[in-house]
């Protein structure tokens, strides 16, 4: 008998289950039923499992999926399918026809072969491991065609990679060097010039990127008649955040320089028969078996990799640059910090909700933060305001009095490795949390605490609150509210100083 023949039978499906538009049997399933978002191309909402070489592979996968499809969204069973795909082309290469006979070597193997021959992030190839290691987990306790022992040992996809974050997450992604930067936009702006109308969504991706720290996925989502150019204030586009408020989108405005409309407008224009066509609204449409949205997964592999190649970008070490796109939110917000813009302004460009979230989300490593706050609060010429202040001013008066420049730098990087710096709205927070909770003050955001030191920088903020308190208690005093009062009157004490202590070193 034919063994491949009986594993073309589902164990635990039947032959005639209806999954989409398709029957389990067939090596292409249409999941189109199963997938709402309209934008996304008629090719992305199937699965195929016809370049699975070995019958008995393809069963067991399609086991895997239609199991996936009862855990999760289709799409996310499309994205572990193709997390699957670098297993069976390693299994081809390797003539492995069946899952029962693979050992924990095959998986070191399989783990080797991703890291030296695909060229792949440490978070894909984590991927890729996890959904092997699943299938197997799952297959055991199912009766599938897998391994009856534990082949796991050693071999898990964390015990592998780790966590499985690299690059591309926002905590561990570094901003662009600034003349690496530099090239980028001047190679993007002339990019359709060198490389025809075909990389027009790539330059515009770079450049709508760089100028506004928005994510791929976010970019990709802007919609024709997004941009408003209004006469009487700065233009501005509409953009759908990942961020949701009660499980909706948030609908956020994005202040539009020059490079940025310039780059809308030509998507208007480059992209407006794609849309006739298909009736969807995107501005990022290509065509690839069906019109669509570019995959935002694949954007820093498919089309940063090839822009990088051809304009020839290097970095310091002669080699091509490794740009992924989550770098230019980490370089925008450096940016703004450099420029000593207020963390609340970093807060609203991201619609970030908390103080914590946006530290969270300023994608710089700790020690890049400190660089940052130590110029802006111990450097010579700092306006600073804060019970601390004149003393911190007093300290490093004495430790830069004859030093040069490059003397003074060296300080002021020696002095930072001993403090710590917590980015607040008006200002930081000097605390090191490792000595425990903290519990001086009424709070930072009351201004009365020791380890709270502000900067001129956040001076618009602290009167506009300024102004607020005074107000409010304005409002409580007229109403008789004496206790309410008193609390706005303590916090004020604090607050008209710091206010009062910075415009003086403004005016002179």
């Amino acid at each position: 008998m034919n063994n491949e023949a009986i594993y073309r039978i589902p164990q635990t499906a039947d032959s005639k289950v209806i999954i989409g538009n398709s029957r389990f049997c067939d090596d292409v399933w249409d999941l189109e039923p199963l997938i709402s978002v309209k934008s996304q191309s008629p090719s992305r909402k199937k699965l195929k499992f016809n370049n699975i070489h070995s019958a008995q592979l393809k069963i067991t996968v399609k086991q895997y999926i239609y199991y996936k499809l009862g855990q999760v969204k289709a799409q996310t069973a499309i994205g572990t399918m193709h997390s699957l795909a670098y297993f069976m082309r390693f299994c081809k290469i390797n003539n492995i026809h069946s899952l029962e006979k693979i050992t924990t070597k095959t998986l070191l193997t399989f783990a080797i072969w991703l890291k030296s021959e695909c060229g792949i992030g440490k978070r894909t190839s984590y991927l890729a491991s996890f959904a092997v290691e699943e299938m197997i987990k799952v297959g055991q306790i199912k009766g599938w065609l897998v391994p009856d022992y534990d082949v796991l040992t050693g071999a898990t996809a964390r015990e592998i990679w780790g966590s499985g974050k690299d690059e591309n997450t926002d905590k561990n992604v570094k901003p662009i060097l600034d003349d690496v930067f530099d090239e980028i936009i001047r190679c993007a702006v002339d990019y359709k010039s060198y490389h025809g109308a075909a990389d027009i969504l790539t330059k515009s991706g770079i450049i709508i990127q760089s100028q506004t720290g928005l994510r791929i996925s976010e970019v990709l989502s802007i919609k024709s008649g997004c941009l408003h150019q209004p006469s009487d204030s700065p233009a501005y586009f509409e953009v759908s955040l990942s961020k949701t408020v009660k499980g909706e989108p948030i609908v956020h405005r994005v202040f539009a320089n020059e490079l940025v409309i310039d780059a809308i407008q030509e998507l208007e224009q480059s992209t407006a028969a794609l849309r006739a066509e298909s009736g969807l609204r995107e501005l990022f449409l290509t065509r690839n078996r069906g019109i669509g949205v570019p995959n935002s997964m694949r954007w820093s592999d498919n089309r940063l990799r090839t822009f990088i190649r051809r304009c020839n970008i290097r970095g310091a070490d002669g080699e091509l640059y490794p740009l992924k796109s989550h770098q230019f939110r980490a370089t925008f917000v450096k940016q703004l910090i450099m420029r000593k813009i207020p963390i609340v302004y970093v807060m609203k460009q991201f619609a970030h909700v908390s103080v914590e979230m946006t530290c969270h989300y300023l994608t710089l490593q700790e020690a890049e933060v400190k660089e940052i706050y130590s110029q802006l609060i111990l450097s010579p010429d700092a306006k600073i305001a804060g019970i601390y202040a004149d003393e911190i001013k007093k300290k490093t008066a004495e430790m830069f009095r004859g030093k040069t420049e490059r003397d003074i730098n060296s300080v002021i990087l020696e002095l930072s490795e001993s403090l710590t710096f917590n980015p607040l709205p008006g200002g930081v927070c000097l605390y090191d949390y490792r000595r425990g909770n903290c519990s001086n003050g009424d709070g930072c955001f009351f201004y009365n605490c020791p380890n709270y030191i502000t900067e001129i920088s956040f001076l618009p903020i602290l009167k506009k609150e300024l102004s607020l308190m005074e107000q409010e208690m304005e409002r409580t005093k007229r109403l008789g509210y004496e206790r309410q009062w008193q609390i706005q009157y303590s916090r004020y004490q604090y607050l008209h100083p710091l206010v009062a202590g910075l415009e003086e070193q403004a005016n002179g």
